[in-house]
């Protein structure tokens, strides 16, 4: 806060009022681009929502760019039981890689909902055992996809890590009308079966071959985590043989972090890499 105080003379009141105008005028350019820029992604509101689904409600962040070309779900890695409070605080999972660039594809022009899972999924601090391929959070996810596309189609479903074997059930299960999401993007996702210390999607959730939607698969060349290796992209997108297409990413640089390498902030979670992978999955999603 800046507080002026003025002497009694005369003169001195014009030589401040003087100054205060050429500094006014100096600034007025920029606070006009600031309250009047036509950049339509730059306005956007921020919600908790609750959405229905079976017996259940999903609470989750809905952002919004205030003329969205379409829609993006994220689906956030490991457990993914956000612990999603009403005011919109995130328990846990704030770190990861889609968690924490939500903002950003928001500003990249899409309608951005972040889920939690729904409290029958939950256990504890995390979710009940094998929930990620089940037909119940395919059905959420189901409830997600008709929920937004009434907002901004076409809605897209994105999921990293572990959340690769949800996206890949929701795209062999949810095949047609609104429920079908329009593409599908996966960043070091869990598909080819490496370990039985592991699910894959290749191994849990089968039927691969029937996803029709396109595909994009972003991996990192120096990702060290053991059960997503880029080595095992192209066995990955034999997977996907039926799809419309398959693309892959290969991502170089970023940080190796000082972490665990299957957690966000290594390359695994693509550490210093946020903006090269929002950039990358969003100038895929406008080519379709």
């Amino acid at each position: 806060m800046l507080t002026l105080s003025f002497a009694p003379h005369r003169q001195v009141k014009v030589l401040m009022r003087s100054r205060l105008d050429r500094a006014w005028l100096s600034l007025a350019p920029l606070v006009a681009l600031v309250l009047f820029s036509p950049e339509p992604a730059l306005a956007q509101s921020i919600d908790v929502v609750e959405i229905a689904s079976r017996d259940q409600r999903v609470r989750a962040l809905l952002l919004k760019p205030a003329r969205p070309a379409g829609s993006v779900i994220l689906l956030a890695g490991g457990h993914g039981n956000l612990a999603l409070g009403k005011d919109g605080r995130i328990g846990w999972g704030a770190g990861n890689q889609l968690v924490r660039t939500r903002a950003a594809y928001s500003r990249a022009g899409f309608a951005t909902l972040v889920p939690d899972i729904a409290p029958d999924l939950k256990q504890g601090s995390g979710g009940v055992a094998r929930y990620r391929w089940s037909k119940r959070y395919a059905q959420d996810i189901g409830a997600l996809i008709a929920y937004m596309r009434p907002i901004a189609a076409p809605v897209y479903l994105i999921g990293t890590s572990r959340a690769a074997l949800s996206v890949a059930k929701g795209a062999v299960e949810l095949s047609a009308g609104a429920v079908r999401p329009d593409a599908v993007v996966i960043t070091s996702g869990m598909l080819v079966h490496i370990s039985a210390a592991q699910p894959s999607a290749e191994r849990n959730v089968g039927g691969l071959e029937r996803v029709r939607q396109p595909i994009l698969l972003v991996y990192h060349e120096k990702d060290a985590c053991p059960y997503t290796p880029a080595a095992s992209a192209s066995k990955a997108k034999r997977l996907f043989r039926g799809a419309k297409s398959v693309d892959i990413v290969l991502l170089r640089g970023g940080s190796a972090g000082s972490g665990e390498p299957c957690e966000a902030r290594s390359h695994h979670g693509f550490e210093g890499q946020d903006a090269e992978v929002v950039k990358t999955v969003t100038a895929w999603l406008r080519k379709l």
